[in-house]
């Protein structure tokens, strides 16, 4: 008789009965199990995602901070200060000027130069006939840090070279 209403209750309550009885998770138990590992795995995954937001911007800070240090004492001129006439338009918003020459082939060989040790090289003509010529050319101002600092390190580059920035 008890082995007959064992059976009953078995089969009415399926298997959470004898997870129940042998002290193991019911189906519940395990559902609410999963829901939880769940919720901690999209935590983590939140976590993660701001250590490496954070990481970024403590790295473009810390760029930002190397290009203003490596760029501290250079003159920056916007082209609507200058008293000149451009017969070329700049190639981004920041340029190097390493220096202008009324020699056009002296421009051309710096540019060579330039290329040849890897950097953008660009002349820049002037309406009075001289040819400047451009470097590390390039809309940001972190960026112009680092090829900035890069370039200073060529024995060809001048001492007195400047920035020249297109509003």
């Amino acid at each position: 008789m008890v082995a007959a209403v064992l059976i009953a209750a078995l089969m009415a309550s399926g298997c959470d009965f004898m997870r129940k009885v042998a002290g193991r998770p019911t189906s519940a138990d395990l559902e609410a199990m999963v829901a939880a590992r769940e919720q901690e795995e999209a935590r983590a995954a939140i976590a993660l995602q701001e250590r490496q937001r954070l990481e970024k911007e403590r790295q473009y800070q810390a760029d930002s901070l190397l290009a203003v240090q490596t760029m501290e004492g250079i003159v920056m001129n916007r082209l609507s200060e200058l008293n000149v006439r451009v017969a070329t338009e700049l190639p981004a918003k920041y340029n190097v000027v390493l220096g202008a020459f009324s020699d056009a082939s002296n421009a051309d060989n710096l540019i060579s130069r330039l290329k040849e040790a890897g950097y953008e090289a660009s002349a820049m003509r002037y309406r009075s006939g001289k040819t400047a010529v451009l470097a590390c050319s390039t809309d940001s101002f972190v960026e112009l840090g680092k090829s900035f600092a890069s370039l200073q390190k060529e024995t060809y580059c001048p001492k007195d070279v400047w920035v020249i920035v297109k509003e």
